[in-house]
């Protein structure tokens, strides 16, 4: 591949055409994939190096709003996937607070100004500091988060989602926590302890031990429940892995994931028991095509209104 027009891609230079050609090379092999890696870093070195005066287009913004490195801030260590390789950045004119939200089909890998480190899913926001205060961490979470927090007994680390807080002092767990008309929330841990607390209601707190989960129920209480399946976890690798779960609840996860409306128009399919693995990258299409093996169903997708009807 030609380094002029892989370095036109990153400055968002290219047509529909290009792009695709791009995709279907670098997706061609690994050593492809790894030599698109090496061109990437390597441009993205060289505009860091040069400073802020030779980015000022808008079109490279984009591109490089998922690269950006500011004094303290959150270094970006990986990001996963081909096709639309971004995210939106954001700071405030002061400089103290910074967010990354992830495009639908994405992940992004990050470190923290103190060292932890952060998975965030599909079409999930973030909002962090560049620098942590005296008294404790904060960070805000719209999505599903996986932290690996590093320790710190004077400053507690505390996720804010809509509804609840998650408060640690240095641990591993997963947040679940879209802001949809489902207002699904959970928290599971892997490693340390955590407490999970609603921000309306002090009388719903519940501190837990590794392998178990804080979960909403229908009535808007927060359960306790053990964790049975690690493998749902794995969406830090790509991966959507669901274990013997209903129907219902992967089209769920899989609005949230690929960021597009599903209907069920048949209710008798909602319980019905689910397993399979599927890969981010491979699109809601191929993903649906691999059910149907096994749940008898049909579907249409309307492109253009961005939903999917499952009768």
């Amino acid at each position: 591949m030609e380094r002029d027009l892989l370095y036109r891609y990153f400055d968002g230079d290219t047509t529909p055409d290009e792009e695709r050609r791009i995709m279907e090379w670098a997706e061609a092999s690994p050593e492809n994939y790894r030599l698109y890696l090496e061109e990437r870093r390597l441009w993205c070195a060289l505009l860091l190096h040069a400073g802020r005066r030779t980015a000022r287009r808008p079109a490279l913004w984009r591109r490089l709003a998922a690269w950006r490195v500011s004094g303290a801030a959150a270094c970006i260590l990986l990001l996963v996937g081909l096709a639309g390789i971004f995210f939106a950045g954001r700071m405030v004119p002061d400089g103290r607070m910074q967010q990354v939200v992830v495009p639908a089909g994405q992940r992004v890998e990050l470190r923290l100004a103190d060292g932890t480190k952060v998975w965030l899913n599909s079409k999930s926001r973030l909002e962090y500091p560049s620098s942590f205060g005296r008294r404790s961490r904060r960070v805000t979470l719209c999505g599903e988060g996986y932290f690996e927090v590093a320790h710190d007994e004077r400053k507690p680390f505390v996720v804010e989602t809509g509804q609840y807080d998650v408060r640690v002092l240095g641990t591993t767990f997963n947040v679940y926590a879209y802001d949809n008309d489902r207002a699904a929330f959970e928290t599971a841990l892997m490693e340390g302890s955590v407490e999970v607390s609603s921000r309306s209601d002090a009388s719903q707190r519940l501190v837990l031990q590794p392998n178990e989960a804080a979960v909403m129920a229908a009535d808007g209480r927060l359960v306790r429940t053990r964790l049975t399946d690690m493998g749902r976890f794995r969406w830090t690798e790509g991966l959507i892995c669901l274990n013997d779960v209903p129907f219902g609840e992967l089209l769920e996860r899989f609005s949230d994931y690929y960021d597009i409306r599903i209907l069920l128009k048949n209710p008798k399919l909602y319980d019905v028991r689910c397993t399979g693995k599927f890969r981010q990258s491979d699109g809601i299409d191929y993903s649906l095509h691999v059910l149907q093996r096994f749940v008898n169903f049909r579907y249409t997708h309307d492109e253009e209104r961005h939903t999917i009807e499952i009768r």
